[in-house]
């Protein structure tokens, strides 16, 4: 069964299985020792590691153990004469246990106690409140108990420690029969446990049956706990303790908080990781593929029409042409044009342009363009293009503008970098913002010069910056210093409009995090307190929602009113923006339903779109021909 097929377990608001969050329960058991104020510590200390759950046992001794132990444990072995007393002593009263119940809940973390019998299950389903069971492994085999908890109608996890195959085949043949919704927990029950002796990919024996499956371990350390999580754990239960001398069975085989937290955070960075089993260039790998790979070259000079041989083909960076792979495939072809000693093969010189070449914008309901730069605009007014949006670096603003008069509409889009500086116009240092100031009036100067070149009223995109490696404490703050420099512009003639960002975003390669102008209300908020209007970016705001758990349709409905222009591409996860349409996750014949009879500007910004005669480009505006209503 594949893990999509899989049904998780429901908590409340929670769900619990693959592709979900890893639910990690803090086992505070009877590490207690009998102190209400003990049991309040592994509260806190659990909500502080990260834990979803705490978990404490309750026992009825005289329903466990024989009537004649309980009264005289010396006439059982050693480890009853040493274990028993100790129970009784820890034990907690109904009282006790409702009083932590509602610290919990003060805490915002989930109470769990496990049942040993049938009277402790009766007694914590009638006065506690707890959302799920856990039965521990020396009752897997304990059909009464398992019964009797599947009466209650609560979802349940059952550890398979210390148990044969065909006992857990049983217990979860039992379960099935009656309907129960369940995990199993694979475990090794030695506090605690060797390493060479808790065989980790027994998890997988459990998959096979179809449910979430997790791991409770009794190790010492936390890499083996993430490592299940590596290997498909749902869910991971580990033993808590505030001090591991303490008296108690087990202290010893314990985490202390600090390991906790450790655990956790190491399991919250290996679930990133784990990923799909697919192969996907991210968009830092795309830009070092670049720089580093090699492309397919002429080794010397190739006049059109000459058959191509072996010898005048080598490999160079960077991989911005045809792949060395498929160097074999030009071999015997001929040269479509004058190829230059260094210079890299494309896709169009191994087939026709014909997509390029027959390109018609005629279809295209709405005012459309394309992201240009000095150098190339001129190559796509054949296409008759609505607009043109030039993508200015630091060095654009010192070259010329482009000479003559046309007849489309003009976008500028300020530089992101300053020499080796980005520009961050909500920068706390006063003087990395001033170089963003400094730039955007520059970069203003430029969009009013083009007004004369081209039709109606220039518009300018700023990124609003806001950027920092770690979430910034005071996002607010940031805003109001963005709203500060947009306030210092001197704008006349030039419609400014600031870009809704991504929540990673690229800054010399990295994980930064951006802190402003990610979601639709925040948005919404400056545009109506500062009068602006606003550039929508389709994968920016889909990467936002994706990190947010928002909802991309609401986005475009809240910021119709405010988008005067739009950039459209696909985008997937929260670092794969400016993909090509349909190689992302968003649903197009949905997401831009509101946005029918649209009458501003949008061009297609599809990364890397303008190489091979802007073929991106123009791709992409054939598949959102459809959608364009």
């Amino acid at each position: 069964m594949s893990n999509s097929e899989i049904k998780p377990l429901v908590v409340g608001e929670r769900k619990i299985g693959p592709g979900e969050p890893v639910f990690v329960i803090a086992e505070a058991g009877i590490n207690h020792n009998g102190s209400v104020a003990r049991a309040r510590e592994l509260i806190d200390a659990a909500g502080a590691a990260g834990a979803d759950a705490v978990k404490f046992q309750k026992r009825n001794l005289a329903e466990i153990y024989q009537q004649k132990i309980l009264a005289n444990p010396n006439l059982a072995e050693q480890r009853y004469q040493v274990y028993l007393p100790m129970l009784k002593e820890f034990e907690l009263s109904e009282e006790n246990f409702i009083e932590l119940e509602s610290y919990a809940g003060e805490k915002g973390i989930i109470f769990l106690v496990n049942p040993w019998d049938k009277d402790s299950a009766r007694s914590i389903e009638n006065s506690l409140h707890v959302p799920l069971y856990k039965v521990g492994s020396p009752d897997l085999t304990n059909d009464e108990l398992l019964t009797q908890l599947v009466s209650f109608k609560k979802p349940m996890i059952l550890s398979t420690g210390m148990s044969e195959a065909a006992e857990i085949d049983h217990a979860v043949n039992l379960l099935r029969e009656q309907g129960a919704s369940f995990a199993l927990l694979h475990c090794n029950n030695t506090y605690p446990a060797p390493f060479d002796e808790i065989n980790l990919r027994f998890m997988e024996k459990l998959q096979a049956y179809g449910v979430p499956v997790g791991y409770s371990g009794h190790e010492r350390g936390v890499a083996v706990s993430i490592a299940a999580v590596a290997r498909g754990a749902c869910i991971i239960e580990r033993h808590l303790t505030v001090d591991k001398s303490l008296e108690g069975p087990d202290h010893k085989a314990s985490l202390l908080p600090d390991e906790f937290k450790r655990m956790v955070d190491g399991m919250r960075e290996v679930e990133k990781a784990v990923g799909q089993p697919i192969k996907k260039l991210s968009r830092a790998e795309v830009m070092n593929r670049e720089l580093l790979g090699k492309s397919v070259v002429a080794a010397k000079f190739i006049a059109d029409g000459t058959e191509i041989a072996r010898d005048m083909l080598t490999a160079k960076s960077p991989a911005k042409g045809l792949s060395p792979q498929r160097m074999t495939e030009l071999i015997g072809t001929k040269a479509q044009r004058d190829v230059f000693a260094g210079e890299f093969f494309t896709e169009d010189d191994l087939a026709s342009a014909a997509q390029v070449e027959q390109f018609n914008g005629a279809g295209i309901l709405w005012k459309w363009g394309v992201v240009v730069r000095w150098h190339d605009f001129a190559e796509y007014l054949k296409y008759e293009p609505r607009l043109f949006e030039f993508h200015l670096s630091d060095k654009d603003l010192d070259e010329d503008l482009p000479a003559g008069k046309f007849a489309q509409e003009v976008i500028v889009h300020a530089p992101e970098y300053m020499h080796r500086t980005y520009l961050n116009p909500a920068a706390e240092d006063a003087v990395e913002r001033k170089i963003a100031l400094d730039t955007l009036q520059r970069s203003v100067d430029v969009a009013r010069r083009l007004a004369d070149r081209f039709t109606g009223t220039p518009k300018l995109v700023i990124h609003p910056g806001g950027i920092t490696l770690q979430p910034h404490e005071e996002p607010g703050k940031l805003l109001e210093i963005f709203t500060d420099t947009l306030s210092r512009l001197k704008t006349d003639g030039v419609e400014i409009l600031p870009e809704n960002l991504p929540p990673r975003p690229w800054v010399f390669g990295g994980e930064w995090v951006t802190n402003i102008f990610l979601l639709a209300e925040e948005i919404k908020n400056f545009l109506d307190k500062t009068g602006y209007k606003m550039c929508f970016d389709t994968s920016h705001a889909a990467l936002a929602c994706n990190a947010a758990g928002g909802d991309l349709i609401e986005q475009v409905k809240i910021l119709r009113p405010y988008i005067r222009h739009l950039h459209i591409s696909d985008g997937s996860g929260i670092g794969e923006e400016g993909l090509q349409i349909g190689k992302g996750t968003i649903d197009w014949g949905n997401v831009l339903t509101p946005l029918a009879g649209y009458e501003h500007t949008f061009v297609p910004e599809i990364w890397q779109g303008h190489l091979h005669g802007g073929r991106g480009f123009l791709q992409a505006l054939e598949h959102l021909k459809p959608y364009l209503r």
